[in-house]
């Protein structure tokens, strides 16, 4: 497959690609271009004439091109999610899942645009000067939007950044992850068959580290949005620092789900099954802690056991997978490694600690007798799939624990105690708190986005848009004198 730079499908200047892998076979699926400088400076100069284009378009035709978008997803929606699977590994049950997911997130995007207005006011009370006046503001596009995506649902955060970028105003320079860039290529291609005005959507492939400075460094971009690793997220800000660029940052996550003696035993169990599996474990706000009250943490950990024993790992063309491949070897090689290091800081393993699957897939693991002092438990955010439990005694040390940790995305606590369950919820350092489960939650409106080096800003719904728009005072004076 082909970038996109200024409506034409196009190959890098320098002619060279890189291969995509379906993680599961080791098949090569196609190949795609790896974007020169020269490559990116093209898209960048096309992005900034086709946004004075694209903003011309009023919202209520850019809404219209979008829904039409959506019903060409929603036509294509198999073979999308096909293509995701091949490319990701991830289950097809699941990959379905995601883009019926984002059909919902288009609908949910374009209704916050057409109620998306301003403030008028007229400010009597703050002196005589200003008394007669009349101020407004309005939403103006940004510019130029990098929406720099991850590999793990890639659909659906093409979604949440391309669309409303778009639907205000901007143009958009979309960067896929090496790994699954063929369903983010057709997605873009359906853009312009949905009569986007070409010159507004690039989409660029190949080395992430390098579009990604080239992009960020770039005073021809004016908003970037990324979800990656705390570590690319930092070094995405200090790129973008010099032209002072807004930047929104979903990053990393170590997410703790606690878990008090007075629960349903088997919802619990449940709750920290389904919050964790989904997608090999590779999910920024699913669950990766289990912090367990000492009185049932043994119980809790035998049901733990058998029921991650149930899980089936394998074809992700199979209906009846759980899960499937890591997305490449050097994933399933860093889960590997943390899971030994864990074992080697005095963890328990109690179930999994293998590679299942014909060596590409981490069989599901338990870890037990986890203490705040492994790495597992603060600082190392583990992307597989890996249940540590973690013991506690009370409500205040359920919270430390909690708070342990350099981020704060998302999190999760089940108890009969509602009482208690909202008291520790504002005590949390998370952006998000599910009560009565884990936290591997997301609605089209909810603002999603985490604390401390979990990111900058907050995803969805109008929190979004506002995000990828300028607000702008208009003042009429003397409009009342």
């Amino acid at each position: 497959m082909k970038m996109i730079i200024n409506g034409k499908r196009v190959d890098a200047a320098s002619g060279e690609t890189v291969e995509v892998l379906n993680p599961a076979t080791g098949e090569v699926l196609d190949t795609v271009p790896v974007a020169t400088q020269a490559d990116i400076e093209a898209a960048l100069d096309a992005a900034r004439q086709g946004q004075k284009v694209w903003a011309k378009v009023p919202i209520y035709e850019r809404i219209a091109i979008l829904k039409r978008f959506r019903a060409l997803l929603e036509r294509d929606a198999l073979a999308v999610s096909t293509m995701l699977t091949r490319e990701l590994g991830k289950p097809l049950t699941q990959s379905t899942s995601e883009t019926a997911c984002t059909l919902n997130i288009i609908d949910n995007f374009c209704e916050c645009a057409r109620t998306l207005g301003g403030e008028t006011y007229v400010p009597n009370n703050f002196s005589h000067s200003t008394g007669g006046d009349l101020v407004m503001t309005v939403r103006e596009p940004i510019g130029v939007v990098a929406c720099i995506l991850p590999f793990n649902y890639p659909i659906e955060l093409f979604v949440q950044k391309v669309v409303p970028a778009l639907l205000m105003g901007n143009a958009v320079v979309i960067k896929p992850a090496t790994d699954t860039p063929l369903a983010n290529i057709r997605m873009a291609e359906l853009l312009l068959e949905a009569g986007v005005a070409p010159e507004a959507v690039q989409l660029v492939t190949g080395s992430g580290a390098r579009i990604g400075k080239w992009l960020c460094e770039s005073p021809k971009i004016d908003c970037i949005s990324l979800t990656g690793s705390t570590a690319v997220g930092i070094e995405t800000a200090r790129n973008a620092a010099a032209h002072l660029h807004e930047v929104g940052l979903e990053l990393g996550g170590n997410d703790p789900l606690i878990i008090f003696d007075d629960c349903d035993l088997d919802q619990a169990v449940a709750e920290a099954v389904g919050g964790r599996f989904a997608n090999s474990g590779q999910t920024c706000c699913a669950s990766k802690r289990f912090i367990v009250q000492n009185s049932i943490k043994e119980a809790f950990t035998e049901k733990l056991v058998q029921a991650v024993s149930q899980l089936v790992v394998g074809d992700p063309f199979d209906e009846k997978t759980s899960y499937g491949p890591m997305v490449n070897p050097r994933a399933l090689q860093d889960v590997m490694a943390q899971i030994k290091l864990t074992v080697e800081q005095g963890a328990k393993l109690l179930c999994g600690g293998e590679v299942v699957n014909n060596g590409v897939s981490v069989a599901p693991t338990v870890l037990g007798d986890v203490t705040r002092e492994m790495s597992i438990a603060n600082e190392m955010e583990i992307f597989g799939p890996v249940w540590p439990v973690i013991g506690f005694d009370t409500e205040e040390e359920a919270v430390e624990l909690a708070n342990h940790t350099p981020y704060g995305l998302s999190s999760g606590i089940i108890t009969k105690d509602i009482f208690r369950a909202l008291r520790m919820a504002r005590q949390i350092d998370a952006g998000g708190v599910v009560l009565n489960g884990a936290g591997l939650y997301r609605t089209p409106e909810q603002p999603f986005g985490g604390y401390k080096s979990t990111g900058i800003g907050q995803e969805g719904g109008a929190h979004t848009l506002l995000s990828m728009s300028l607000n702008k005072t208009l003042i009429l004076k003397g409009a009342f004198s």
